[in-house]
């Protein structure tokens, strides 16, 4: 699960995360391949949306939710993007 890889680090980079330490480290993800989010600790910034593919901006993007579908994302649908 994401949270898990967030919170233990990806051993295959050598990269750890704290939930203190890093709280405003963020960790690009996209949701089974599809769309673009940040993730910073447990809150999910979503820039682009899996299911209609539109740009979010502004404080609904901070909310984690899309402006034009109102998709609100899953943290289990959620995968890191490894080299970004």
């Amino acid at each position: 699960m994401l949270v898990d890889w967030i919170m233990k680090g990806n051993e295959s980079t050598g990269m750890t995360q704290s939930a203190d330490a890093n709280a405003a480290e963020s960790v690009k993800v996209t949701f089974r391949g599809r769309g673009l989010a940040m993730m910073r600790g447990r809150k999910v910034e979503l820039l682009v949306c899996p299911m209609c593919s539109q740009r979010t901006v502004g404080k609904v993007a901070q909310k984690g939710m899309c402006n034009w579908c109102a998709y609100e994302p899953s943290c289990g649908d959620a995968e890191p993007i490894l080299g970004a």
